[in-house]
């Protein structure tokens, strides 16, 4: 079967997901960091953004939850960023989903986010929390190896809590409040349920229009397309270059660069095809959009490095690493010993790595 058609449903008891990729899948998607991948990273946005996860995580332990409603709504309405371009709406929705080590924790977490509905019926921000919270509860239960490695018991439980996860995104879709990241939600449910391709494109017209500039969405549309999920080798690059022309300018390039992490990522297996499907030139624009307006961070200088070792560019990589120094970044290297590889190649102390 080469791509599914999935009806959207609302109870676990309907669900069906005939989805072989889905299982063979290693990641999760649409997960939050809430932390940097390197531990020596200190810089202001990342000072800020623990700052912030702290706050949150203490004011809805302390069911403080009037406060955090109208922090989100300050961030939605300010659109307001980290450097970097990460916005802090997204820090905080990753605070308040913070992994927990045993079954009743996270019981008992989701719990908490419920009565928060309650007392707070038109807080979109509680409907969005818990979501958000079911799906990573999902693929706990499922787990990230391959699809022999996948149980019954948790396939089962992954439908169920993937199917309840949709079900209080669609309960706040007509909600007076929206917020960019209830479209985020929903497009990392429909991944996991597997919608077809219409759903999904459709889901994501409805996204941009509501907040063209969260370039979440965009991220999430490649991700779909990429082959290890539901496209075909060129859908990715494709779309990558649509969107970009679609926005038009500068921000056209930025959102380039932003598809292009996702497509040239270690954990999409061989990238070279992709590579050739991409234009290393608009990356480029794209990034000097990213570092004028929001000031780049250390795990997008990271990420250019790596990018020019893929396309060869031996000057850009050494530029690079030169800004990067010794902080590099687990997330895009994997590993130190590739990351001093390619160093060591940008300059010319040894050969291809």
């Amino acid at each position: 079967m080469r791509r599914l058609r999935i009806p959207l449903l609302l109870c676990a008891a309907a669900l069906t997901i005939p989805a072989p990729r889905l299982f063979a899948q290693l990641e999760p998607p649409g997960a939050h960091a809430t932390a940097p991948d390197n531990e020596q990273e200190t810089d202001e946005a990342e000072e800020g953004s623990r700052q912030l996860i702290h706050d949150v995580r203490a004011d809805l332990i302390a069911e403080r939850f009037d406060n955090i409603d109208r922090l989100a709504a300050g961030f939605r309405r300010d659109k307001s960023r980290w450097n970097g371009g990460a916005w802090k709406l997204r820090t905080l929705y990753g605070a308040l989903d913070a992994p927990h080590q045993t079954e009743p924790d996270t019981v008992a977490h989701l719990d908490l986010l419920r009565r928060w509905m309650q007392q707070r019926p038109e807080s979109i921000t509680a409907r969005v929390a818990l979501a958000t919270s079911l799906t990573r509860w999902a693929w706990v239960a499922r787990g990230n190896g391959v699809a022999r490695t996948v149980t019954d018991e948790g396939r089962k439980l992954f439908e169920q809590r993937i199917a309840e996860a949709q079900a209080v995104l669609e309960g706040s879709r007509d909600m007076r409040n929206q917020c960019p990241q209830w479209f985020s939600e929903e497009m990392v449910v429909g991944l996991a349920q597997g919608w077809n391709e219409r759903q999904m494109r459709e889901l994501f017209d409805r996204a941009v229009q509501f907040e063209p500039e969260y370039q979440y969405f965009y991220k999430q549309r490649t991700n779909y397309l990429l082959p290890k999920w539901y496209g075909s080798p060129t859908d990715a690059s494709s779309f990558a270059k649509s969107a970009a022309d679609h926005v038009g300018g500068d921000m056209g390039d930025y959102i380039y660069w932003e598809t292009a992490t996702v497509i040239l990522h270690r954990g999409n297996g061989d990238l070279e095809p992709m590579v050739k499907q991409l234009d290393w030139a608009r990356i480029q624009r794209g990034y000097q959009v990213l570092n004028s307006r929001f000031h780049a961070d250390r795990t997008q200088r990271n990420q250019l490095a790596f990018m020019a070792y893929k396309f060869n560019d031996n000057a850009v990589a050494q530029q690079q690493f030169a800004s990067i120094g010794n902080e590099w970044n687990r997330g895009v290297w994997r590993d130190r010993n590739f990351f001093e590889k390619v160093r060591d190649w940008s300059t010319g102390h040894n050969s291809w790595p």
